[in-house]
């Protein structure tokens, strides 16, 4: 009688490759799951930053602070009150930044203000009657799947 006693070859290959199936299928779960916590995160972050925005526009609206924009002829906003309703040329919205002066400054080209290395942030208003605006604030950001945006918008009424 010849009984043998181990595993054959086949055998091994066989548990190894089963093994090694499992260690990939726990390696790419947990790269899925490292992304997708990353993107939550800069999600999270986006819309913090736009309700941040939003905030800063309401404040401005509040305290009728100076607001630089330069009109097509040259002159020049002075106070957000100037804003009501917003008489110069725009195309559907105008664009607005803060600059590094804390102060709102706009264009008609849809500029975006950097905030930190990985997020921009953009300020849309636009006349909703004459008491009244429409303020949308983007915050745009990038990683490993691309380009990503949050956006929030709020109605702002004439003081």
């Amino acid at each position: 009688m010849n009984h043998e006693k181990g595993q054959s070859l086949l055998e091994v290959i066989i548990a190894m490759t089963v093994g090694i199936l499992v260690v990939t299928a726990l390696v790419f779960a947990v790269i899925f799951s490292l992304r997708n916590a990353n993107f939550a995160k800069n999600s999270a972050q986006a819309t913090k930053l736009a309700q941040e925005g939003i905030e800063r526009v309401r404040t401005l609206r509040d305290r009728d602070s100076r607001v630089d924009y330069t009109k097509d002829d040259g002159s020049v906003t002075e106070k957000f009150s100037d804003l009501w309703p917003i008489s110069f040329d725009c195309p559907a919205n105008c664009y607005f930044y803060f600059n590094t002066l804390n102060i709102l400054t706009g264009d008609s080209i849809g500029r975006f203000e950097p905030i930190s290395s990985n997020f921009q942030r953009q300020f849309q208003i636009k006349n909703e009657g004459t008491d009244q605006k429409e303020v949308t604030v983007v915050v745009q950001w990038s990683d490993f799947a691309g380009e990503h945006q949050s956006q929030l918008t709020t109605i702002l009424r004439k003081l």
